[in-house]
């Protein structure tokens, strides 16, 4: 059995819009905007020190050292998929402890990202309450209600 690690990180969870509909009518297309997105993380995983926790169809689960790095993250990827026909993406993140086992994350913590998602609008970022004060002091950063 391998060995568990428990830390504390930023969690982002981002889900594709309309993904089940896109599969159903053109699958070659899906799974090219599946493979776009990961074209696109795999750097920007390098520039802020994330990582790639788990992939669940067009989501992918990712970690982050601090809050600052995943936001930072975050808005560089929706840049980058803004320039994507066809693909749209909701992100949502929190920070909490994780169990990080064989490359994946658990915990509760790990979940609150999967649910703040559907709250982000089309091609937005939803936050944590705790997510938003890692951030509140510093002022290249405006969150909305």
């Amino acid at each position: 059995m391998s060995k568990k690690i428990r830390k504390l990180a930023a969690i982002v969870y981002t889900d594709t819009v309309g993904f089940s509909g896109l599969s159903a009518s053109n699958e070659n297309l899906a799974i090219e905007l599946v493979n776009k997105q990961r074209e696109i993380i795999h750097p920007l995983l390098k520039t802020y020190g994330g990582e790639l926790n788990n992939e669940t169809g067009d989501g992918f689960l990712l970690t982050f050292p601090s809050a600052t790095s995943a936001v930072e993250f975050s808005i560089d990827f929706q840049r980058a998929v803004k320039q994507i026909d066809g693909l749209s993406v909701r992100i949502g993140i929190h920070e909490g402890e994780i169990t990080a086992q064989n490359n994946d994350v658990f915990g509760d913590d790990v979940n609150i990202s999967a649910r703040i998602e559907p709250y982000s609008p089309v091609g937005g970022i939803a936050i944590s309450e705790k997510v938003k004060l890692e951030i509140s002091s510093l002022p290249e950063y405006q969150t909305e209600f």
